[in-house]
């Protein structure tokens, strides 16, 4: 009976762990129906995640769940800067907390492929101050500036579109987004993600994923 308590306890104890351990900035490659290369990049805190592939052009939204040393993310898949198109299912083994190798599915249109993912690569900066600053998009014709100060947004870009809230420590890596867009037409409302800021070419980039119930928003600033 002793062992059996003990052995109750550390499953309690070593669960929560695992599932903090992962915490952080995922990337890596994904193929689709055994073709092409493209990238992945996954931000998770707790069970929450958010998630974009720049190549495919989709963001994604939901949760993941972990069972020993099994994964499995739950995902809602929008059109970039547009909207829900789909679901996706990623599972797989979680190897040394640090790498998630599986496959992942599509619903409605049932693409399918291999995923390899690799934790917190170099470049990926700890959360802090440096987030407080002025912004300028880096990969959208209509240029946006984003001042944040005191972890506050507000912004506004080339088509008159304003931009207001909040950019707060979610864990090491990452930063919660709450994100207003208003005069702005279809696009209008209030948009909930992540960020994280990157070093590339010796420059900090600051990347935003979030997402309401009928749009998506990936931007990237430097």
């Amino acid at each position: 009976m002793r062992n059996k308590k003990a052995l109750i306890l550390f499953v309690i104890l070593i669960l929560p762990r695992l599932s903090l351990a992962i915490d952080g900035v995922w990337q890596g490659v994904f193929d689709i129906n055994g073709h092409g290369r493209y990238d992945f990049t996954g931000l998770i805190n707790k069970k929450d995640v958010t998630a974009f592939t720049e190549k495919a052009k989709v963001v994604y939204k939901g949760n993941i769940s972990i069972s020993e040393e099994n994964f499995r993310w739950n995902l809602s898949m929008y059109l970039k800067d547009g909207t829900m198109f789909g679901t996706a299912e990623i599972k797989g083994k979680l190897i040394d907390s640090n790498i998630m190798s599986g496959t992942w599915i599509t619903e409605p249109a049932k693409d399918f492929g291999n995923i390899y993912l690799i934790k917190n690569v170099s470049g990926v900066q700890d959360t802090g101050n440096n987030i407080n600053k002025k912004w300028v998009s880096s990969d959208s014709k209509i240029k946006k500036n984003f001042y944040i100060k005191n972890n506050k947004i507000k912004g506004n870009d080339e088509n008159g579109c304003n931009y207001y809230g909040s950019a707060d420590k979610l864990n090491n890596k990452i930063y919660s987004i709450n994100l207003e867009i208003a005069s702005c037409g279809i696009s209008d409302g209030v948009y909930i993600g992540m960020a994280y800021i990157e070093v590339e070419d010796s420059k900090e980039k600051l990347k935003i994923n979030a997402t309401n119930k009928n749009f998506s928003l990936l931007m990237k600033f430097k």
